[in-house]
């Protein structure tokens, strides 16, 4: 049945359909007032048997979208608003160009199986991201994730059917089903405990996330049968066929997507971070295998100790031996002028050492490149991600030839966790430092400001003491 299609809901203004189904409508939509795309989700309230159970169901939308409005990560969809017209709550995200891995697998679109794996590690760091802050997503499948088509980085999509975890009890949810005797979620995809009912954890997720990364990596879904019922009990009892019976996949790849898989949630990762981390690992053993021993380049390590110790505190205290066993653990690359060796967006947990060369820290926004700074010899980039995994605020991009030490923070951890965490430590230490230092500042200001009477030129509203003004 044709549903009408309003010309605009709130103030936006609606382009077009360019999703239905049984719960809902999505718009491509105008913001008029910031003069950008937005996509809109207008959840479908008609089939509510009364208004009791009506206004629950938008309170409890609206809820959830306020929740994950919060979720401030570059692989996450961004909520932007919600609202409710003519009784019908819809919510404001942010519009994605690109394809779902769905399309992908459907048009066989040519990702290598490194490719992919990369991108399931991102997706794995952005739950992760979620599940610290007590969010479930609940229906992680490949029509779930999109592939930006400008940077080829995946974007999480529709946490609306995610709860919010009771942060007193942070291994379980409440139960999956619902009062209808619904449980959220795609079925194919489901992990055996939400198919069974009980309470949901994390591992959930890492579960879901497994059957899609079987799907990408094969291009046959890991539980089959000839209808729902016979699928479902595949996915509560039966072990899918091995992936390394499929071409291009090695034993090793099927070994890490199995364990996501396991029955039991104890044997599965017990983090979304831990899975990422195993991929990480794998990556970099492929890497490895790829470029074989490129021939070695010869650098003055004095010197370059020097460099690194007098312009970054993080390196103050560490000994020659432990940079040079920090040197010996790092992969050495060279990259050709106009080389990314940071992509803006993307999940990173490496830092680089410039040995000789330079490079160019840019931002791009809407094709346009802005320029921050040059950084030469002896200069290391990247270094935040060693901490936190976050996706990279700025492109990095070689000026000229340029040869970089690349330490991968998850294989550091794993080989020398001893080096790891004196390098977590300063990293932390000099972050705390800059936000005292700014915080300083602005109660300084405050106290000038405050003794004078002079309120007018007090920083504004919401102005944050971890920010340099």
């Amino acid at each position: 049945m044709t549903r009408d299609i309003p010309k605009n809901l709130g103030r936006y203004r609606i382009v077009r359909q360019i999703g239905l189904g049984a719960m809902g409508e999505v718009y491509l939509a105008q913001d008029e007032l910031i003069h950008r795309k937005v996509a809109i989700k207008r959840m479908r309230v008609d089939h509510y048997e009364n208004e009791q159970k009506r206004q629950k169901a938008i309170d409890c939308l609206l809820h959830e979208a306020r929740i994950v409005g919060n979720l401030n990560h570059s692989h996450i969809t961004a909520v932007y608003d919600i609202g409710v017209q003519d009784g019908a709550p819809y919510i404001v995200m942010e519009y994605v160009e690109g394809e779902n891995i769905t399309e992908l697998i459907r048009d066989k679109a040519p990702f290598s199986i490194q490719e992919k794996l990369s991108l399931i590690a991102m997706v794995a760091r952005a739950l992760h991201f979620a599940h610290k802050r007590g969010i479930l997503h609940r229906d992680i499948k490949p029509a779930n994730i999109m592939i930006v088509t400008q940077s080829r980085l995946p974007k999480i999509t529709d946490f609306g059917i995610a709860r919010v975890m009771d942060a007193s009890s942070f291994d379980s949810i409440e139960s999956s089903i619902d009062e209808e005797g619904f449980i959220p979620g795609t079925p194919l995809y489901m992990s055996p405990e939400q198919i069974r009912g009980e309470e949901l954890d994390t591992r959930s997720d890492i579960f879901s996330l497994g059957v899609l990364a079987y799907e990408w990596l094969s291009g046959e879904k890991p539980f089959e049968g000839k209808d729902l019922n016979t699928r479902l009990n595949a996915i509560l009892t039966a072990d899918p066929k091995p992936l390394n019976d499929f071409p291009g996949i090695d034993p090793e790849i099927n070994r890490i997507i199995m364990q996501a898989l396991a029955k039991a949630r104890s044997e599965r990762y017990q983090s979304a971070d831990a899975f990422g981390d195993i991929l990480t690992l794998h990556l970099s053993t492929l890497e490895k295998q790829k470029t074989g021993e490129k021939p070695s380049f010869s650098f003055d390590k004095k010197e370059i100790v020097e460099r690194l110790r007098q312009r970054y505190i993080f390196f103050a205290d560490f000994s020659e031996e432990e940079l040079y066993e920090l040197f010996r653990a790092s992969s050495k690359e060279e990259f050709g002028m106009g080389d990314y060796l940071i992509r803006e967006g993307a999940s990173g947990t490496t830092m680089y050492i410039i040995i000789s060369g330079a490079v160019i820290v840019l931002t791009e926004t809407e094709g346009k490149r802005v320029e921050l700074e040059t950084l030469r010899d002896g200069s290391c980039v990247g270094e935040m991600s060693m901490i936190d995994h976050m996706p990279r605020s700025a492109s990095v991009v070689a000026f000229k030839k340029t040869v970089a030490l690349v330490v991968n923070e998850t294989v550091l951890r794993h080989n020398n966790p001893k080096l790891c965490l004196k390098l977590y430590r300063n990293l932390a230490t000099t972050l705390s430092e800059r936000l005292r230092a700014s915080e300083g500042k602005y109660l300084k200001l405050l106290a000038t400001h405050h003794a004078w009477g002079d309120k007018s030129k007090l920083p504004p509203a919401g102005f944050e003491a971890g920010e340099d003004s």
